[in-house]
């Protein structure tokens, strides 16, 4: 996954990105940098809207004619009026600072979960609709926590309790304990068969997916 920070106080671009490991985040601290920037594929854009060369805006209303990633406006703008703007201009989330970090990380989740297919081991989970379609052309439904679980197994190379617990708690909004997800992971195993996939590894070394041959 990638997120694309354009923000001209370092700092804080450093700061964010930190919190969104191990999301990919790439800085830009300009306008024109920014517009350097489009045609690269982007999961989510995070847009400071006062850059040292221009309006954060003027860069949203021609992305928005070259694509459709989701851009969440972070900004010190913090009138209705400009925060009414910032979702005329058809921005998915306007942030005024200052903001938490973890709020940010939630919104963020949250937009990559909801409109992002995840491609792996010849699969596309479509993470908004519960639906994991092979290769070979069949496909499973999942619950919402099955989805959290094979996001999360699909976004790491090794993914432990902790990390699905998180995981489901920021997709669903739901606690879940280790006896929920290991009772979720006996359950995927058995679904995983139809589309030739495979969940190994254990509670002590971590979980990953993997595709039968």
């Amino acid at each position: 996954m990638n997120i694309l920070l354009i923000e001209d106080d370092a700092i804080l671009s450093d700061t964010i990105c930190q919190s969104l490991k191990p999301v990919r985040c790439v800085q830009c601290n300009s306008l024109s940098g920014a517009f350097d920037q489009t045609e690269e594929q982007w999961d989510v854009i995070l847009l400071d809207l006062n850059l040292p060369d221009g309006s954060g805006m003027q860069f949203l209303q021609i992305l928005l004619e070259i694509s459709d990633v989701p851009v969440i406006i972070i900004s010190s703008r913090d009138s209705n009026q400009e925060i009414i703007a910032g979702y005329t201009a058809q921005a998915d989330d306007y942030l005024v600072k200052p903001f938490g970090l973890d709020i940010l990380r939630a919104k963020t989740d949250r937009i990559l979960f909801r409109t992002h297919t995840l491609r792996k081991s010849g699969c596309i989970l479509v993470a908004d609709k519960g639906l994991l379609v092979g290769d070979n052309d069949r496909s499973i439904t999942l619950s919402p926590t099955e989805t959290a679980i094979l996001s999360c197994l699909f976004s790491r190379s090794l993914s432990h309790y902790s990390d699905l617990i998180r995981h489901i708690y920021t997709r669903t909004g739901k606690e879940a304990t280790v006896r929920t997800v290991s009772t979720r992971i006996s359950e995927l195993k058995r679904k995983l068969v139809d589309i030739s996939l495979s969940i190994i590894g254990n509670a002590s070394s971590g979980y990953s997916v993997k595709r039968d041959l």
